[in-house]
């Protein structure tokens, strides 16, 4: 038996994944980052699902944003997240990089209600109409002074205020999507960076095959945090914590982690 194939059979009693990942997270926003089939959309919408059903205000929303809507909720997170917790999140689909900046631009006069997350999933699906890296940076730029508005219409209690979480597929290879994510990644101090692993395992009941995703998270001021997220068959996720592999006064993403510098 291989070390990730008894890493994943130690899970975290009761751990979320999303949820793991939004209680370490001390500043406002988070950049989840990986390759195609690394399992992003399915922590972003559970980071939404969490979102909705955990802020201490009954009133406050969570919104998902995405250039379509998903072609399958990942099985097991409204259970998880509580019943109700799906009616509480807004879908928005803008198709295009300049809705996508309007919409945005005009949440602040079009939302009455309170929104505790804001999510945007398939960032770079976006930045294919986007014109420039300048204007992928305004566009962060409004995200975010967007969850700093909904910050403040939180009642006194939600010390955590509005989050902020973007996901953004990266192929690794150097040009024009290195200059983008060179012009965003300096809005978001904390990353976390999902790596599929080449190793699968067969279900005992022949049901399929369980995926497995390593999840790094970087973020100013501590060490980095790795886990082992397991995707099941049926699309449920579990998680297991894993030693960061590091330095020994604290761990930092591998440059390998990183797309390539132009």
């Amino acid at each position: 038996m291989s070390t990730l194939q008894q890493q994943q059979q130690q899970p975290v009693p009761g751990a979320d994944p999303a949820g793991l990942l939004l209680l370490l997270l001390p500043r406002p926003a988070l950049l989840l980052l990986g390759p195609a089939g690394s399992g992003r959309s399915a922590l972003s919408f559970r980071a939404a699902l969490l979102g909705a059903s955990s802020s201490s205000s009954s009133r406050a929303r969570a919104l998902f944003l995405a250039p379509r809507p998903l072609e399958r909720l990942p099985a097991g997170g409204a259970d998880a997240a509580g019943a109700g917790a799906i009616q509480r999140i807004h879908f928005l689909y803008p198709p295009s990089f300049r809705e996508l900046l309007q919409l945005v631009a005009s949440l602040h006069e079009t939302f009455s209600c309170s929104l505790s997350l804001v999510v945007l999933d398939g960032l770079e699906e976006y930045l294919g109409s986007c014109s420039s890296p300048a204007m992928a940076a305004q566009l962060v730029a409004l995200l975010l002074d967007t969850a700093n508005h909904f910050s403040q219409k939180l009642p006194v209690e939600s010390a955590a205020g509005c989050k902020l979480v973007v996901s953004m597929r990266l192929s690794g290879e150097a040009g024009e999507q290195a200059e983008y994510f060179s012009a965003i990644e300096r809005y978001f101090p904390a990353q976390c960076w999902l790596h599929p692993s080449t190793e699968e395992i067969a279900d005992s009941g022949s049901q399929g095959i369980t995926k497995l995703i390593r999840a790094r998270l970087s973020q100013p001021g501590t060490k980095d945090q790795e886990w082992l997220v397991r995707f099941d068959p049926q699309g449920d996720m579990r998680i297991s914590l894993l030693p960061c592999e590091g330095e020994v006064d604290g761990c930092t993403a591998s440059r390998s982690d990183r797309p390539p510098e132009t």
